[in-house]
Parts: structure tokens; sequence; C-alpha cells
């Protein structure tokens, strides 16, 4: 009789045993793929959003900025099964005329990931980044869906003699910058864009040209071409980058580089006075001496970066980092401002290509 009920038990251990075993195994096959990658992407693009407004604010104190890319995960799972006994005799314990099986099994999957991180820099990677933004790319921009006054607004220094704010393609200016005639030349571009009375492209006999063109002389019309100074007879006009041959025929356009509309972002941060006061960041004044509030010109319409103390962490974060001992964040409910963000992550992720600095990559065992 106790033959029979050990073999019994030994029956029951070796189905206990095939079942965790199988059960592992679906765990960490195929099924697992779901919830790794999941995982992985969620936390790459957390820290790729992160990395971003870090040097938008590092720019903002003048401090250097510098990209880290994911370049590769290894992942190794080992998976172990093991199997106790809670009595005697193989686990059979006695209890008066009873018998009861102690059983104990659990299985452990343990996991050793290995991150490598190679740093964005080097001589291919800095002139992309330092050089303009190419016409070409500024019209695919605009045909892949983006608002025309977004990407006018951020990626477009200069137009004939209107001039974008271009002091603020760099470190904080200390004077207000120039940008009204601009900003309302872009304002009658996009209302005329999306009414379908402007058209934007390439010209159907010289494809390497970018040209605009106005569907009709209504008044719009004819004040956006004095206010660019463009031939009033005509509906026609050729992009180009010469400077050198400004007239009434075409629009001369200088663009940002991807550094600049760093910068240019950089001053929509919200920084505390104490920072002003300690000389920390840069505070731009009007003619006047006002101070000149740059949240007129970028917050609301582009981007706003706000700022709370390191103990008030912004609980409505859509992206978020502490630095200098306080928190900067993106509010998740700021639509306008996420746009203008993913925005400006496409084109970087655009003007920066493949461009890794050819050193020794920073690998991490996150175990």
């Amino acid at each position: 009789m106790d033959k029979v009920r050990k073999d019994g038990f030994l029956n029951t251990v070796l189905r206990i045993t095939a079942s965790l075993l199988a059960g592992g195994c679906a765990s960490i096959g195929p099924r697992s793929i779901e919830k790794v990658h999941y995982e992985y992407n969620t936390a790459i693009a957390k820290t790729a959003d992160e990395q971003l407004l870090l040097n938008i604010i590092r720019l903002k104190y003048r401090d250097n900025p510098y990209f880290l890319e994911v370049s590769s995960i290894a992942e190794n799972r080992k998976f172990t099964t093991r199997i106790g006994t809670g009595g005697t005799e193989f686990g059979l314990v006695k209890n008066a005329n009873e018998h009861k099986l102690a059983l104990t099994a659990y299985s452990e999957v343990f996991q050793n990931p290995t991150i490598t991180y190679t740093p964005l820099r080097g001589e291919q990677f800095t002139q992309r980044i330092v050089s303009p933004i190419p016409l070409g790319v500024v019209l695919s921009l605009i045909q892949a869906g983006w608002d025309v006054g977004r990407v006018f607004n951020l990626c477009v220094e200069r137009i004939n003699s209107l001039d974008n704010a271009s002091s603020a393609s760099g470190p904080t200016p200390t004077q207000k910058p120039v940008y009204e005639s601009f900003a309302e030349a872009v304002s009658i571009i996009d209302a005329l864009y999306k009414q379908d009375r402007l058209a934007i492209g390439l010209d159907t006999e010289n494809q390497k040209k970018l040209v605009i063109k106005l569907m009709n002389a209504d008044s719009q019309s004819q004040k956006l071409k004095a206010i660019l100074g463009l031939n009033p007879n005509k509906n026609e006009f050729y992009f180009t980058s010469n400077f050198l041959d400004v007239n009434n025929s075409g629009l001369v356009v200088r663009t940002r580089s991807i550094m600049e509309v760093l910068f240019y972002l950089s001053h929509a941060v919200t920084v505390s006075r104490e920072d002003i006061d300690g000389g920390f960041v840069t505070e731009t004044k009007d003619e006047t001496g006002a101070v000149f509030h740059w949240n007129e010109h970028l917050s609301g319409d582009w981007i706003t970066v706000s700022s709370s103390e390191a103990s008030k962490c912004p609980p409505n974060a859509f992206v978020r980092v502490l630095y200098r001992g306080k928190w900067f964040y993106i509010a998740d409910n700021d639509l306008n401002s996420k746009s203008t963000f993913m925005f400006l992550t496409y084109l970087f992720n655009l003007q920066s290509g493949d461009s890794k600095a050819f050193i020794p990559s920073l690998i991490i065992s996150a175990n």
C-alpha cells in the first residue's frame, strides 16, 4: 500500500514538473515578446523625450547639450523550476488514518538585460545639426501634414527683409527680437494655405525649384505680397537662399539649423526669479527697458515648458526632468506644446540621420 502511495506521489511530482516546464517555456518563449517589446519600447520613447527636453533646458542655462542613443538591447532570461516537500516519506504525511501530500513547487525567471548607448557626436553629426535645414525638408514637412505656421515659424529665420527673431537662434538675447512682420506674413500664408488659396510645391517644369503660388489676387493675397515686398502683378514666386539677389520676384529664405531651433525653443522655458537674479539665465528686455516675456511670442502658440520646485513633482506631465534642483515639464493636456515637441523630435531624427560617433559605446548591464 505504501509503495502504491509513493508511486502515486512520484507521478504527481512528474506531472507538476512537466506543467511548470511547459508553462515556463510558454512564458519565456514567443508570448513573452509581447510584454518585453512593449516595456522596452515605452522606456526608450520616454527617455528619448526626457533627453530632448533636458537639452532644451540646458541651452536655457547655457549648459552644453549632449545626446545619447540606445543602439542595442540584449536580454538573457533564465528559467528555473524548484520542487520540494513539506513532510516525510516522500511527502506522505500521516495524520490519523489520512494521508496528505505536502508538496511545494515554484518557478523563477532571471532577467539580465544589457543596454548599449552610443554618443551622438563627431564631425558628421555636428555638421548636420548646425547646418541650415534644406528648403526641400521644409516642403516635405508641410506635405507630411504639419501646419505651415509651425513649420515656418520654427524652421525659417528670415524671408526677404522680414526677420523672425534671428537673435533668438542662439543663447537668450538681452534685447527683444524683431519678429512681428514675419509673424503676420506667416499667419496670412497659413490661412491661405488652409483655404486652398495658396500652394507650395515644386515647379512643374523645374523640379529642383520650390515655388509658392497664390490662386487669386484677393485682398489677403495682395496684403501678403505687400508685406513681403513682392511684385503685386505676379502670383508665382520661387524660393531661393541667395541673399545677394533680393528682388520682388522671389522669396529669399534663410532657414535655421536644428541647434538654432533648439535654442529658439529654449527661450520658452519658465525659470525662477531666483535663477534670473543669480545670473544663471539671461533676462530679455524691450526698447523701453521693460522685461520681455517670451511667452508672448513662443508660449501658447508653440510650446510652454513649466517649472516647479523639486518637492512638487508635476503629476500631470507628458514629459518631465529634474534639473538644477527643479522640475521642468510639459503638461499632458497641453496639446499644442506636445505637437511642437513631436515635430521637434521628428525634425531632429530627420536631420541628425545615422551619424554616430566612432568611439566606444557605453554598455550597461541593467541587472
